[in-house]
């Protein structure tokens, strides 16, 4: 019996543990302000406030602050096309619904192709006219006032939430970048250290899928730390751009098979100077300017002892962008400490229109179902059907299993509507006074709050805290009218029903998404060859790398080879950039030159048939041997070799 007890006590959820506590007390103080707030200031609807808080709380400072002011403009947005939808179809209840799906489309698409709080901003702008607009579409002549009553209750949430962040929540993210930085360099030099000594590939190769992985992790984390960091927030582009060129190292496998042409003394000497410079960076005394003029003499070296022949000193250019790029990172990274001068470019980032046109469409798709079964049945509950749908198709058309998630939300809800039945119907008739109000609110929002901080818990928690706080909700005149609940309770569930058979109907499909890099690749590799003396090449080697990363992660370790075009693509990016740089040092009217553009331009020609330009930079190649031009020669041998690579990758041979 003693042991029966002890697992169902176990089994119990907990409202906060030591770790959580002060997340959940300081929420919980700013969800009670602004339910005091909205009772406070007579709003129609007062725990709206308090439900924009539950929806925004996150353990993060930085999240809280940045979520905050982008969903206030966002809402500001879709307030103004509320506004605009209310004047051209007011009393046209099936051109309303279709306004409505139509914004929300767009913004769902637009949430799809920007990153970080800009796609915050894009999707409140469009659940925010779901909300705002259900009871406009019963009632036009009170649109104004529920676009205005909508408007308030997500200012007075956001400073609420912001207001207890600033003052209880602790500065975080800013170290916790730092850290991050030094770690995804400590290992990058330890794998280029790996690369030069010949340990294993296949061990190198699991360890630079990770690598990628974790260098795109902290591109994530430069969002949040916008938020909380005015020094983040200044420095971001200096970091993305150093990430870049990390990234950059991390993927060139140019070195992994080719490096017998080096001295063994010095791919010795380099990769015993990267372990200890790995070993200096995790020292908080070293910062990274100090690690950059280190791998700057490092390539002193290289320049020094790799010499030769032409293969040779080839070798030594490409072990010698390594390092650079290495050093680069470094450098950018050291704008934390030291401000940079020169001017940091943007970097580019892959945007799939395609996806974006879909979770656009499926969000029109669910809407007007949803539409469709209030018209039919003329069910009073339709507001609540598009209040749900909403936000429910935007939260999760990005989500990697958005059936999973909507199970999650559909779990959820059914826990807030026994905990919303169990405080409206037992608790809150035995009460009087706000104190009390917020004391047995708090006590249900502090399981909600909690489950929050747990990754896996996440959507099933917020959706447990909305339907709780809407179910549960009253005017200033209390009202416990059970068949009105039940009938609420009931359109959450079906919302989320018509959102599950919109996603079945146009699914997330992984491997429709694997396709699209891959031709995503493909295209800005022949872009790259035939627009090679043009193109923005940071940007374009930036997009690239992007989509190899995201391939590895859809792909996983266990699928080595499904990144071989990219790694070749990126590899013909920087050998094309070499033979610019070599043909521009050449007099523009010598014969070795009018050969290379000639060269050039045939390569460009057959950007499509990269087999085909393979034979004629084959040909420039003996052509430039002729012309005693043997350096450009055996950089051309190369880049048809890469050709003839990439041409079988992209398109292998029956």
């Amino acid at each position: 019996m003693l042991n029966l007890a002890k697992q169902l006590f176990v089994a119990i959820p907990r409202p906060w543990t030591a770790v959580t506590f002060p997340y959940v007390m300081r929420s919980i103080f700013a969800a009670g302000l602004a339910l005091w707030l909205g009772f406070q200031l007579h709003l129609e609807s007062p725990f709206s406030g308090a439900s924009t808080v539950l929806l925004l709380v996150q353990p993060i400072q930085g999240a809280v602050l940045g979520k905050g002011f982008h969903r206030m403009l966002g809402t500001l947005v879709g307030l103004v096309a509320a506004f605009v939808l209310t004047g051209l179809f007011a009393q046209q209840m099936l051109l309303f619904i279709v306004g409505i799906g139509l914004w929300l489309g767009l913004c769902v698409g637009a949430m799809t192709v920007l990153r970080h709080y800009p796609a915050t901003a894009a999707v409140v702008a469009g659940y925010t006219v779901c909300l705002a607009l259900g009871p406009a579409i019963v009632a036009p002549e009170q649109g104004f006032d529920h676009i205005v009553t909508r408007g308030t209750a997500v200012a007075l949430g956001v400073l609420s939430l912001g207001l207890a962040a600033t003052l209880f929540s602790p500065r975080t993210m800013e170290n916790n970048i730092r850290s991050a930085l030094v770690d995804i360099c400590v290992r990058s030099a330890r794998l280029l250290a790996a690369t030069l000594s010949g340990e294993p590939t296949s061990q190198r190769a699991t360890e630079r899928h990770v690598l990628a992985l974790d260098i795109g992790k902290v591109d994530d984390q430069l969002g949040l730390g916008r938020g909380e960091s005015s020094l983040i927030r200044s420095r971001q582009l200096a970091i993305q751009a150093g990430l870049a060129h990390l990234q950059s190292a991390v993927l060139d496998v140019s070195l992994d098979d080719q490096r017998a042409g080096l001295a063994p003394t010095l791919l010795a000497q380099l990769s015993i100077e990267l372990r200890q410079l790995s070993e200096r960076l995790m020292d908080s005394r070293v910062d990274f300017l100090a690690a950059a003029d280190s791998v700057g003499r490092l390539r002193c070296l290289v320049d020094d002892r790799a010499d030769g022949d032409h293969h040779t000193r080839l070798l030594g250019e490409r072990l010698d962008e390594q390092l650079k790029d290495l050093g680069e990172a470094l450098s950018n990274f050291s704008s934390l400490d030291h401000a940079r001068r020169e001017q940091v470019r943007a970097v580019g980032y892959h945007r799939d229109y395609a996806d974006a046109a879909r979770n656009g469409i499926r969000a029109l798709l669910a809407t007007l179902a949803a539409g469709t079964v209030w018209y039919f049945t003329g069910w009073d509950q339709g507001p609540a059907l598009l209040a749900v749908l909403g936000p429910c198709c935007a939260l999760l058309a990005t989500a990697p299993a958005p059936a999973q998630g909507i199970t999650s939300f559909i779990r959820g809800t059914l826990y807030a509507i026994l905990a919303a039945a169990l405080c409206k119907f037992l608790l809150l008739p035995q009460i009087n006074g706000f104190p009390l109000l917020l004391l047995v609110l708090a006590t249900f929002w502090s399981f909600g709050i909690h489950g929050t901080s747990q990754p896996r818990h996440a959507l099933q928690s917020i959706a447990y805290l909305i339907g709780f706080n809407t179910l549960v909700s009253t005017g200033e005149t209390a009202s416990y009218d059970f068949a009105d609940f039940a009938n609420q309770a009931f359109a959450w569930i079906v919302a989320m029903l018509v959102c599950l058979l919109a996603f079945q109907i146009v699914p997330r499909d992984p491997a429709r998404h694997v396709q699209a890099l891959k031709r995503s690749l493909h295209k800005d590799t022949r872009l790259l060859l035939r627009r090679g003396g043009t193109i923005n090449h940071p940007k374009w080697q930036a997009k690239q790398q992007g989509r190899i990363v995201a391939l590895k992660r859809l792909l996983g370790a266990d699928n080595p080879h499904g990144c071989q075009a990219g790694y070749l693509s990126l590899q013909l990016g920087k050998e094309l950039r070499r033979l610019q740089r070599k043909a521009s040092r050449i007099d523009p009217k010598s014969p070795i030159a009018q050969c290379a553009q000639t060269g050039a331009r045939r390569v460009a020609r057959y950007a499509h048939h990269p087999a085909i330009g393979a034979v004629h930079a084959r040909r420039t190649s003996s052509s430039m041997s002729r012309l005693g031009a043997h350096a450009l020669a055996i950089s051309y041998q190369h880049l048809a070799w890469l050709l003839e690579q990439y041409a079988n990758t992209a398109h292998p041979r029956c």
